[in-house]
């Protein structure tokens, strides 16, 4: 099955669109070299297999659309939402559906799973409510523009992101508006934001302008803003330096990674900056005690000691295969690519321990660890739940 990638870039404005049609021309002029993904190499004697544990069909998924849309895991279910409107509740140990509802909305991110809620963002600028237990529906808001990032959300507020550069937060027993606060968005920007993140009264969010921004979450007041990134560079394509990304909060430290090519770390009660290292990125970072672990526009992944900002190890064995972020699994790492395959990786040194084909069509969302169990979700709807077995072991 043949999947084309959606193109990412939105386009606001005359200059940023003659800058766009420009580089489209140049690629497809006949010069341009195409970077081709890393063909895969038979990995030898591998200790570990893949092994499916379930497999179903979670609905449409986004196609070829650039979403916000990943698993959501709450109690006992698994939740998918679609481009199509509909929201789905799965078993997490078996995969069977529970509930399936049909918004009617064209949803586009989530969903998140809060109070008893799942939250989803919608291409007409909409959060949808459904109730977790039953999918029903319980409040929709209507906010300014397309919301392509999942909500976050505490037990009383929903924060969302808009594509227009607004945070909003909602009531997250109503729906009704709390505060909003605007920023301005750059000329051209890629398409996709940065879900918001909230941690001890202070939602953090990660900017198209290459700042982090920290907000009193029952206020909107601003708390600090720092920029990680600065737009360089003559066209307005070189110049991008948005945060899509979600930042990274554990404890006093926070994590944030541009695509304009600057990972950093940031002290959550200043926003004072303790380092930065050259790393453009829009995937979603993970950590464990030593490293942040980032896969770079590349798709090579990075390993990023967390006390000095120094490299640790760099594994550019599949470069250009459209890598996911990273999440640890036992003690290493798995990411998905573009073909469907499951890549798991150790946290030592980037070498590949082991893989697994699992669907036809990309994965583009981040894998969640459940126990021992990876969930993996691909592009057009196809969901599972896999582990890595020793090989021997029956």
């Amino acid at each position: 099955m043949n999947h084309r990638r959606n193109n990412p870039l939105a386009v606001t404005g005359l200059t940023a669109a003659l800058a766009l049609s420009g580089a489209f021309l140049t690629a497809c002029g006949g010069g341009a070299n195409v970077a081709e993904p890393t063909p895969l190499t038979e990995l030898t004697a591998p200790a570990y297999r893949m092994e499916t544990v379930w497999k179903t069909d979670a609905g449409e998924g986004a196609g070829e659309y650039v979403s916000g849309f990943d698993p959501a895991i709450g109690g006992d279910r698994i939740y998918v939402a679609n481009l199509d409107g509909y929201v789905v509740a799965l078993n997490l140990e078996t995969g069977k559906r529970i509930w399936r509802s049909r918004t009617g909305n064209r949803l586009i991110a989530g969903p998140t799973v809060a109070g008893g809620l799942l939250l989803m963002g919608t291409r007409d600028g909409e959060i949808v409510a459904l109730s977790a237990n039953t999918g029903e529906r319980e409040w929709t808001a209507e906010l300014s523009s397309e919301i392509i990032a999942a909500p976050a959300a505490n037990g009383e507020l929903a924060v969302a992101r808009t594509l227009d550069g607004r945070l909003v937060a909602l009531d997250l027993t109503t729906g009704k508006r709390r505060w909003t606060i605007e920023r301005s968005v750059p000329t051209l920007t890629l398409r996709g934001t940065s879900s918001p993140v909230i941690d001890d009264g202070t939602v953090y969010a990660g900017l198209d302008n290459g700042k982090v921004l920290a907000l009193d979450v029952n206020t909107g007041e601003e708390r600090w803003s720092q920029a990680i990134a600065f737009p360089s560079g003559r066209s307005e394509l070189e110049r991008i330096v948005d945060i899509d990304a979600d930042p990274l909060v554990i404890g006093n430290e926070l994590y944030a990674v541009s695509a304009g090519g600057q990972l950093a770390s940031l002290a959550t009660t200043s926003g004072r900056v303790r380092w930065k290292q050259s790393v453009a990125s829009e995937q979603g970072l993970s950590y464990d005690e030593r490293n942040i672990y980032a896969t770079d526009r590349d798709s090579d992944l990075q390993a990023i000691n967390r006390l000095t900002g120094s490299a640790s190890w760099e594994q550019d064995g599949l470069k250009y295969r459209e890598l996911t972020g990273p999440t640890l699994y036992e003690g290493d790492l798995v990411a998905g690519d573009y073909e469907g395959y499951v890549h798991w990786l150790s946290a030592d040194d980037g070498s590949v321990i082991a893989r697994g084909h699992v669907f036809d069509e990309p994965i583009r969302s981040q894998p969640i660890v459940v126990g021992n169990r990876v969930i993996v979700l691909g592009a057009f709807g196809e969901i599972a739940a896999l582990r890595f077995a020793p090989n021997g072991d029956r």
